[in-house]
């Protein structure tokens, strides 16, 4: 029961990295689709969200691994 009376600095700590580069991703993308008709800025949006997808993934298996006991 202390699991949830105390903050989990491993899990939080990277929760937080995942915000912050999920921040700026999102804000790299917003850049990329201004310039969309080069076809170099065409393939780095597509890069770009791969990139903000798999980080997605990869946050969302953290935080299912809140409450659970190691």
């Amino acid at each position: 029961m202390s699991f949830f009376w105390q903050k989990t600095k491993g899990l939080n700590a990277d929760i937080e990295r995942h915000r912050a580069k999920e921040v700026e991703l999102l804000a790299k993308i917003k850049e990329l689709e201004v310039a969309i008709h080069d076809p170099m800025n065409l393939a780095a949006l597509r890069t770009y969200r791969r990139f903000l997808y798999v980080l997605q993934q990869s946050k969302a298996n953290i935080l299912s691994q809140l409450g659970k006991k190691v």
